[in-house]
């Protein structure tokens, strides 16, 4: 069996969205400051780092993480090399045999260095997230923060979220051969909550 952990590490130089939370440690207790235990808490926008958009994240009346089927976030799933495409269009996907229930998509997004955010990022057009809905595919992922462009991210997310897609961002696949894999990326359970940090893994 192998073990591909496809989660961005959480640190406060991580990369984050324009206008969301930097993400920051603060240490609570300390041991060498005289407390019985270490104790950190953490600051970060839920849609920071690898994370699970839910449909609340942009339907008004959508569901929540808790109310997302669990079978949104652990399957099969496809992982597309579509290196080299600066948006990944109908076309593209029509060119493969996609069968999984849900697909990751790895794009030039992987090679992108951690810190400063880049509005350029490869996306997901959104007839292309018409195609992958008519498809029957439940949960879509892609390498960077958002599976919209930048400027439009609503388009996309509006498609995929609205027919109960879940969408995860901020994979980390540079590392990671196209093919058939089984994954894992389950959310918190935050009542209420549009998204959640999540570890993410494939297994072959």
């Amino acid at each position: 069996m192998e073990i591909y952990d496809i989660t961005r590490p959480v640190h406060p130089g991580m990369t984050f969205w324009p206008g969301d939370k930097k993400m920051a440690l603060e240490l609570v207790q300390s041991v060498a400051g005289g407390d019985g235990c270490n104790l950190t808490a953490i600051h970060m926008g839920m849609h920071t780092g690898t994370h699970v958009d839910a449909p609340l994240h942009f339907v008004e009346d959508g569901k929540s993480i808790p109310e997302t089927d669990l079978d949104r976030f652990i399957g099969w799933v496809e992982v597309l090399d579509l290196r080299g495409l600066p948006l990944i269009a109908e076309a593209d996907l029509r060119r493969r045999s996609i069968t999984a229930d849900a697909v990751f998509f790895r794009t030039d997004n992987s090679d992108f260095p951690e810190g400063e955010f880049r509005k350029d990022f490869v996306a997901l057009a959104p007839s292309a997230a018409d195609y992958l809905v008519s498809k029957g595919v439940r949960t879509v992922g892609i390498d960077y923060l958002s599976i919209g462009a930048y400027g439009d991210t609503a388009a996309t997310h509006h498609i995929l979220l609205q027919s109960e897609v879940a969408v995860v961002e901020g994979l980390m696949l540079k590392d990671v051969p196209e093919g058939r894999y089984f994954f894992a990326a389950l959310p918190l359970k935050v009542e209420g909550a549009e998204g959640s940090p999540v570890r993410a893994v494939l297994v072959r």
